[in-house]
């Protein structure tokens, strides 16, 4: 078996592990909040800090990837990550501080609303410091995170996200009796310091880092010159995240914390196989730019949006049939009741065109950040900010809070559909016959798939078990009957995921 493949399947296994370990985040912080002031008041607070936090973990990490291999390929890449590491650790650390400063008059700018409750402005304002006291370790582990990418140690870089999450889960299951919910950030702040540490013991504090190495200020330069545009690019997502709260806070309790929870949700999708899959795509495409091969170039990118295109979309069709059983299984308990399992999971719903979209655009956008043409992006980006702002206002009028769900759907319908179209112009196109045969055949697999699925839901008594076993028993099902359409059509991709012994298949 190839590296790439094993390398591969203990990333997606570990990418499985962190997003499981997330979801039992959310559904501890529903248990003991639910949509309760408190958990709206966190919940808005952390969209702040948190769009700096994307664009240093995963804008550096896209960034770094391409930089590392070019200083690499000259034998400089080991003082390359050195350069990067003190350049961002004092950057993170000014960052750090001016929120830190700035947290109270934040707070009661965007959430006016929070005054109403006794403890409201507190809480955010708390949550706000204490996010942006972690930044410093933030951005740290980012640049390391994206030295492991490189390095196709994929596995690893995913565990020390994982031990954050964990840290968190402890110190809510832990504190929240004495802290309330500001157990959460505080657990975050120490996962931060912790994920460090083992990045430390994991390289040992010589290979760490050249401590004497001086810092090549005109380098570090020349990489943030690249990495802005890509960091602010990846923050866009957050940022009409930030947005859409901003609207939500003055839409009354339990909207924010609600609307939250059903984007959660839908999200798991995309960041299991869409992160996986464009995380593996990237190391791919990036190494045919640096040897100027485009025909490689043009088949990662194809053979990247297929394979996100042949799990994301029967994955969220499943679960806009399952979405309340769904919802119910994963939240319902303790503070988190009926009544709100019926509305966030309407709101879900609202939600898979973003999910949809957004996982595509996580294989476009390596492509820009290949081809160092971030700042394209960047402008579509901003312009998709600029969209978003008068959609809320317009759909939040309207449908009051499925408008801002609905809201992100159509944004990231426009942000995916304009840079896919740049990039296409960018690469003297790709091959349109091939995208189009595979994409019909996962759009049949996937209607026949749900047509068969609403027959059974609707002729049998499958939707009076418990939810649980109503998700395991029409999931199985549908999972065999849209990859056995798939292998019907004799799909490459469905062919390959099933094979057994033999040449061993990649992405490529």
């Amino acid at each position: 078996m190839s590296k790439l493949k094993v390398a591969s399947i203990l990333f997606l296994l570990s990418t499985f592990i962190l997003k499981f370990s997330s979801m039992i985040r959310d559904l501890i912080i529903a248990g003991l909040f639910g949509d309760s002031y408190q958990a709206d008041a966190y919940i808005a607070a952390m969209t702040i800090p948190n769009a700096l936090v994307l664009f240093l973990l995963t804008g550096m990490k896209d960034a770094f990837l391409p930089s590392y291999y070019k200083f690499h390929a000259l034998g400089r890449g080991d003082e390359h990550l050195t350069n990067i590491v003190k350049g961002t650790m004092w950057m993170s650390l000014a960052y750090s501080i001016i929120g830190i400063v700035l947290a109270a008059p934040i707070v009661r700018i965007f959430y006016p609303s929070f005054a109403q409750y006794e403890d409201g402005f507190f809480i955010a304002t708390w949550t706000v410091v204490i996010y942006f006291a972690s930044l410093v370790f933030v951005g740290v582990n980012a640049v390391y995170e994206g030295f492991f990418d490189a390095n196709r140690k994929f596995s690893f870089s995913v565990f020390s996200q994982t031990s954050v999450v964990l840290m968190t889960i402890v110190f809510a299951l832990a504190f929240h009796e004495v802290w309330g919910i500001l157990a959460v950030p505080i657990g975050y702040l120490v996962g931060t310091i912790l994920s460090l540490l083992i990045k430390l013991i994991y390289r040992t504090p010589k290979k760490f880092l050249n401590w004497k190495q001086p810092l090549n200020k005109a380098e570090v330069r020349e990489f943030y010159n690249i990495f802005w545009p890509v960091g602010l690019t990846i923050a866009v997502g957050q940022i009409n995240l930030m947005v859409n709260t901003f609207y939500a806070a003055g839409l009354g309790e339990g909207t924010v914390a609600n609307l939250n929870y059903a984007f959660r949700l839908v999200n798991i999708p995309q960041a299991i196989f869409g992160v996986t899959i464009a995380t593996i795509a990237f190391p791919i495409i990036a190494q045919a730019r640096v040897m100027h091969n485009m025909d490689h170039f043009r088949k990662g990118i194809e053979k990247g949006i297929l394979y996100m295109l042949v799990f994301i979309t029967p994955t969220l069709a499943g679960m806009w049939l399952l979405m309340e059983p769904l919802v119910s299984t994963v939240y319902e308990r303790g503070a988190f009741d009926a009544e709100a399992t019926t509305l966030t999971a309407s709101y879900a719903i609202l939600y898979i065109g973003s999910t949809f979209f957004y996982s595509i655009q996580a294989v476009i956008a390596k492509g820009f950040y290949t081809l160092e043409k971030g700042h394209y992006m960047m402008r579509i980006g901003l312009l998709s900010i600029g969209l978003n702002i008068i959609s809320n206002y317009v759909f939040a009028h309207l449908f009051g809070a499925p408008g801002i769900a609905l809201s992100a759907s159509l944004v990231g319908m426009f942000y995916s559909t304009i840079t896919f179209t740049m990039l296409w112009k960018l690469i003297d196109g790709m091959e349109t016959k091939y995208l189009l045969k595979n994409g019909l055949q996962i759009v049949i697999a996937t209607a026949a798939m749900i047509s068969i699925l609403i027959v059974i839901e609707w002729q049998t008594a499958v939707s009076s078990l418990p939810s649980l076993i109503h998700i395991i028993v029409l999931g199985g099902l549908g999972a065999v009957i849209y990859f056995a359409v798939l292998l019907l059509f004799k799909n490459e991709f469905a062919k390959k995921l099933i094979e057994r012994g033999g040449k061993p298949s990649s992405l490529i």
